[in-house]
């Protein structure tokens, strides 16, 4: 599969759209902006008219006016919507011109990231390319590779949270057998103990199931 990240070829309309869909309005949360340009920015990405810079994210912007009647300049924000996953993300604003955000974005796929759509690679390429030396293959292959390791992080840490979370329930469930074997009398001596214990017990479990849910 021959992997690039060339730019769609957008008529005018498209472009000013594209210019657009990043600004967040006077007195707009990141949440209204983002379901202000929903509906059209799905459009768009179904239809692959999404510039290149807004392939797999797209970083908010605020217009800043320098004098009267300045048409304004869009400078980017701490603020971006993951493709990926459909969220709002936080990016690094000492990323932003340097790199423009790759890393703070790449640390979202690997970690956070729901989805896998900024992975474009399957796994048989990725066998046979991960161990060839970057500079060997095609510069948007290997910028695939990457991003299918990234995928391979977030899989193994999605993983090892579900375990320790299983762990955490069973834990739980052991106690609340031990505590109802120690507390429990039938002349009900200990059953304010019990009561307290029994609430403590059901707080923890759902604790740990609204982390599971996460």
């Amino acid at each position: 599969m021959v992997y690039t990240d060339n730019c769609p070829v957008l008529n005018d309309i498209e472009w000013r759209d594209n210019c657009q869909f990043p600004v967040i309005c006077d007195g707009e949360t990141p949440s209204d902006w983002k379901k202000r340009i929903w509906g059209q920015l799905i459009n768009y990405r179904k239809n692959n008219c999404l510039s290149v810079s807004h392939k797999r994210y797209m970083v908010a912007r605020k217009m800043l006016y320098l004098w009267e009647g300045d048409l304004g300049s869009g400078f980017e924000v701490n603020i971006a919507i993951c493709h990926s996953c459909d969220q709002l993300v936080y990016v690094d604003r000492k990323c932003i011109y340097g790199e423009f955000h790759r890393s703070t974005i790449e640390k979202h796929w690997r970690t956070n990231c729901t989805g896998s759509k900024y992975c474009d690679m399957d796994f048989k390429e990725y066998m046979e390319l991960k161990d060839k030396p970057r500079d060997s293959i095609p510069y948007f292959t290997a910028r695939a590779v990457d991003r299918y390791e990234l995928r391979i992080e977030n899989l193994v840490k999605r993983v090892k949270h579900i375990r320790e979370t299983a762990k955490k329930i069973r834990a739980t469930k052991i106690i609340q057998q031990k505590w109802l074997e120690i507390f429990y009398r039938p002349d009900g001596l200990c059953a304010t103990q019990l009561a307290k214990h029994y609430k403590l017990l059901w707080a923890v479990r759902e604790e740990i199931r609204q982390i599971n849910n996460a």
